[in-house]
């Protein structure tokens, strides 16, 4: 019995070895194709053509080779990334869209892939295309990174195109994109996220009273981030030299105090009322 166990350890010990065996060969391939590939990213329109297929083949063997690995995933969006580099959009696209299909449940490769899709369209000037995905991965993705950025993308989109209904419809709907990730996740970093993404968009439309509202709810809700006094200091910035109204800050300051007597930055608020007191409004 002490052999048939000893052996079945071996043996899951040797399945373990080689596991991590052909996942640090697969993570080396990638690492070499990726160094092949570095300069044609930066340069495309610069590299011949023998060096561009000799990255793509680089990147293939990966996920021929190793077909389960992490590295095959990245090696197929990788070889999206340098059909999208060189413009080679109807290619980005089909490669982007096998991803998906191949990876439906890996939540990163599906978000990346997505974008990436929505980057092609957006290179083949088709931009209602790539707005219906850029709203899907909001809509689908709005507790990552890419998912509370792409409103602010949106908006940049069409201040580019100096298009000023889109502007003002886009800077709408990201207020509201964000007031409702808020109100859905309270007291929590992404409620917070949120809220801060709120007053950058208030502020890229130096819309200062919408701003310090924003200002004041977010650190009144979320006291003890360690922002609290860039927040503050803001806000009185904004309500001195933007609306001429020191007394807003002054009663976002005294409610904070009194909401929280004990907090770590009392002393910054007190000698900010002190300053506020003497601040004149202006005429």
């Amino acid at each position: 019995m002490k052999r048939l166990s000893s052996f079945i350890l071996i043996a899951l010990l040797a399945v373990s070895i080689a596991g991590c065996d052909k996942q640090y060969q697969s993570e080396r391939c990638l690492y070499k194709a990726a160094k092949l590939a570095r300069h044609i990213i930066m340069a495309p329109d610069s590299i011949p053509p023998e060096e561009f297929n000799n990255a793509i083949k680089a990147y293939t063997i990966i996920f021929e080779k190793y077909p389960d690995s992490i590295s095959a995933k990245r090696a197929r969006l990788s070889i999206g990334s340098l059909y999208l580099a060189k413009k080679e959009n109807i290619k980005a696209l089909e490669v982007f869209n096998k991803a998906l299909k191949l990876y439906p449940d890996d939540k990163s490769i599906c978000i990346e892939a997505r974008f990436s899709i929505a980057k092609s369209y957006e290179e083949m000037a088709s931009w209602d295309r790539a707005l219906t995905e850029y709203k899907g991965i909001m809509r689908d993705y709005p507790d990552t990174e890419i998912g509370l950025n792409l409103p602010m993308y949106i908006m940049q989109h069409y201040e580019k195109e100096k298009d000023i209904p889109g502007i003002d419809n886009a800077y709408r709907e990201a207020i509201a994109y964000y007031k409702n990730i808020a109100e859905k996740n309270p007291r929590t970093m992404l409620g917070f996220r949120a809220q801060d993404f709120i007053i950058a968009c208030h502020m890229k439309r130096e819309n200062w009273q919408e701003a310090v509202n924003s200002m004041e709810k977010s650190v009144m809700d979320y006291p003890m981030v360690k922002t609290i006094p860039d927040t503050m200091r803001m806000i009185s910035d904004i309500s001195v030299n933007k609306l001429k109204d020191p007394n807003r800050a002054f009663e976002i300051f005294q409610k904070f105090l009194t909401a929280y007597p004990g907090h770590p930055i009392k002393e910054y608020i007190r000698k900010g009322l002190e300053v506020l007191k003497n601040v004149s409004p202006a005429k």
